[in-house]
């Protein structure tokens, strides 16, 4: 799981460094594998805008270009770049600037023409391995601005290595919820509202296999202007939790499952016929999926599909032919629960995997799958517009969350700690645990989000995390000790041995 630290740091914001941050969530149990900044350092480096071009007199590739750097006066720079164009707004290095591999930026000739600074491409920041020319910035970058401020470059990418059990934290909900946790600091969590319908265009929605789909949400969004750009600042997040930005409605999907933990899938509505149905695979079913890779279904694959095709595979990936291009102008838009056991191993078995199935296979959470639908109609509306119809809502039994009795002197007595009823309560609280009291004993009921609550030992686990393991004293173990009897007239059986052989 990667995110951005500085992304993590609008839902909670401990007064811990980036390094303190790293090492509270590894003896947490969430084990940092790497920690890099998003940006090597560099300084100097300011949004400027292109006022005019000219050709250089005496070098083809060359332009001689006027640059608005924010201080009202225009410097002269001399720039190969090929789409250098009047008006664009890009990053200037100014005279003294020091960018990635030591490369000092000072006032020179360029073929006879004085240059007074550089026009900068990703690569050249060093946010990107390859550029073909200039980076350039949206039209209201302010002119001025030092760029790594403009583009949050003081920010560090976290990559987390998460044991099986924990795919509550496979969301940044769910790593905020922990940090929350851990240190006690204030979580500004999402709050997600529901979208009011405004048109009654519906889809009907069929649980044919409840045990395995026991929980869908679809709803009918019309009107979506498919080719509006995704916001900068989403791209900036998806991009730095390792997922290319694709498309505005793609990518919202994806920010979403980052966000939320809650993958969601997106069809073109109009390619679809009747009712949607969550079915097991038909006798000789074939499905050509998004990454191009046509496969014959077995039957203990789960699908999605219409009154008249299969449409994806359940929880793992959907089918090319009912996906969304930049032509789609209304589509049905899925958020579900998927039981692990159904989908656990599919993708393996036809030879690839994707970011959805990795979570339903851990189990993600039931109790977010009405705000996971709600939160992507509210930004498909912000960033695409459309008009949204109601929610369908189909549902089966869900998993139990039966109990778990927590005893006090129990977990004290395997923790090797005092840690009283009141500490214990207290940290239930900060993990969010609904839980009742009788006396000294605790009735837990796990969370919808916490698959790996099951027995007392998990609860137990959980305090220990939360107390901290460089906390609870590591003691040599120790045992009374005495010299056995060995009375004067009894001879022991080794010995009898020795003298037979003697």
């Amino acid at each position: 799981m990667k995110f951005s630290e500085s992304w993590l740091r609008t839902l909670v914001n401990p007064t811990l460094s980036s390094e303190e941050l790293s090492h509270l969530l590894t003896m947490a149990g969430l084990e940092v594998e790497d920690m890099a900044p998003v940006a090597p350092a560099f300084h100097s480096v300011v949004v400027a805008q292109v006022l005019e071009v000219v050709k250089h007199p005496d070098a083809d590739r060359l332009n001689v270009c006027q640059v608005d750097i924010g201080d009202g006066s225009p410097k002269q720079i001399v720039c190969g770049a090929p789409n250098v164009a009047a008006g664009l707004k890009v990053p200037c290095a100014l005279p003294g600037a020091e960018l990635p591999g030591d490369f000092k930026i000072k006032i020179a000739k360029v073929r006879g023409i004085e240059s007074s600074g550089m026009l900068c491409s990703a690569k050249e920041l060093g946010i990107a391995e390859e550029a073909s020319g200039l980076l350039i910035l949206p039209v209201d970058a302010p002119v001025g601005q030092n760029i790594r401020t403009y583009l949050d470059l003081e920010d560090t990418v976290f990559e987390i290595k998460l044991t099986p059990n924990r795919a509550d934290c496979l969301s940044l909900l769910g790593v905020a919820r922990e940090v929350g946790a851990i240190t006690g600091a204030a979580t500004d969590l999402p709050v997600v509202a529901e979208v009011p319908a405004s048109i009654a265009d519906t889809r009907a929605v069929v649980l044919d296999a409840p045990a395995a789909c026991p929980l869908y949400y679809g709803r009918v969004i019309k009107g979506v202007n498919a080719k509006a750009p995704t916001p900068t600042w989403m791209v900036r997040r998806l991009e730095r939790s390792g997922i290319r930005a694709i498309s505005a409605l793609v990518d919202i999907t994806n920010y979403v499952m980052l966000e939320l933990g809650q993958p969601l899938h997106a069809f073109d509505n109009t390619k679809l016929s009747g009712s949607v149905h969550a079915r097991l695979a038909k006798a000789d079913e074939k499905l050509l999926l998004l990454n191009e890779q046509t496969i014959d279904l077995a039957a203990d694959v789960l699908t999605i599909a219409d009154d008249s095709k299969v449409l994806a595979m359940a929880g793992i990936m959907g089918g090319e032919e009912s996906g969304i291009t930049l032509e789609t102008s209304e589509l049905f838009l899925e958020s579900a629960f998927f039981a692990p056991k159904a989908i656990a191993g599919r993708a393996r078995r036809y030879g690839f995997a994707s970011d959805a199935s990795h979570r339903f296979e851990r189990g993600v959470d039931f109790g977010g799958t009405r705000r996971a639908i709600e939160r992507a109609t509210q930004l498909i509306i912000e960033i695409c517009g459309g008009q949204a119809g109601p929610v369908v809502e189909a549902k089966a039994d869900l998993p139990a969350r039966p109990p778990v009795r927590l005893r006090t002197a129990r977990a004290e007595k395997v923790l090797g700690v005092s840690l009283g009823a009141d500490r214990i309560a207290g940290l239930f609280k900060g993990l969010a645990l609904d839980f009742s009291r009788e006396g000294d004993d605790f009735l837990v009921t796990p969370p919808s989000w916490r698959f790996d609550m099951e027995i007392e030992e998990d609860l137990i686990e959980e305090i220990a995390r939360l107390v901290g393991y460089d906390n609870i004293p590591s003691l040599a173990p120790q045992a009374r000790m005495a010299m056995l009897r060995q009375p004067e007239a009894q001879r022991p059986a080794y010995r009898i041995r020795q003298m037979m052989a003697d």
